[in-house]
């Protein structure tokens, strides 16, 4: 047997269980973040959830901002990449549009600013920029959508930076049970809220 062999150290996870455990630990606490908001999930939780000891969240990261951190930037880069597939595909803009609504409605989440208040004292300037870096990102990509209709004339002239915004706000509806239950399916609403968004409330 080689002897001259490095040790792993004791309690230090090999380089693959290390990835799949760190994988679970995001998904997990992403899911009860966006649940349940900042406040009200602690690392405790998060590790009970996993299955895991709360020394194992603490060895990934170190402190509930940095893993909050973490777990916004990889719920903006899942919705980003999603949106980007969805709006680069076939379809008009209304159609597209609406299956983004979808995809978003599916779930209920906590109001994204709300999260954001819950978590002002705790992030650090870096922590706070990076996230809305990533927001941003999410919205360029609907502005962009928004900017190409209107060169196309799907759309009047108007400013893509405000509907993508407009658009984003209106998911939100989401969360309103009463507005769900009154429609029952997130088909119906996501195409009632684009068609109003893109067409108004004048009479044609």
């Amino acid at each position: 047997m080689n002897q001259s062999r490095e040790k792993r150290k004791p309690g230090r996870p090999k380089a693959t269980e290390s990835s799949q455990t760190m994988i679970q630990i995001l998904r997990t606490a992403s899911a009860l973040f966006m649940e349940y908001g900042f406040e009200k999930v602690s690392l405790e939780t998060v590790a009970k959830t996993c299955g895991l000891t709360k020394a194992s969240v603490y060895y990934y990261f170190s402190n509930k901002s940095m893993l909050f951190t973490k777990c916004l930037l990889f719920v903006l880069k899942v919705a980003h990449d999603q949106t980007v597939a969805i709006m680069n595909g076939p379809g008009t803009l209304q159609e597209r549009l609406r299956e983004v609504a979808i995809r978003y409605m599916q779930n209920t989440y906590v109001d994204f600013e709300t999260m954001m208040r819950e978590a002002s004292s705790e992030l650090s300037e870096e922590q706070t920029a990076e996230i809305r870096n990533a927001e941003r990102k999410l919205h360029e990509v609907l502005e962009h959508a928004f900017q190409k209709a209107m060169e196309k004339e799907e759309i009047v002239p108007y400013d893509p930076f405000l509907l993508s915004h407009l658009f984003v706000a209106m998911l939100t509806v989401r969360n309103r049970r009463e507005v769900m239950n009154k429609r029952q399916m997130v088909e119906g609403v996501a195409s009632e809220m684009v068609r109003l968004l893109l067409n108004g409330l004048s009479p044609r």
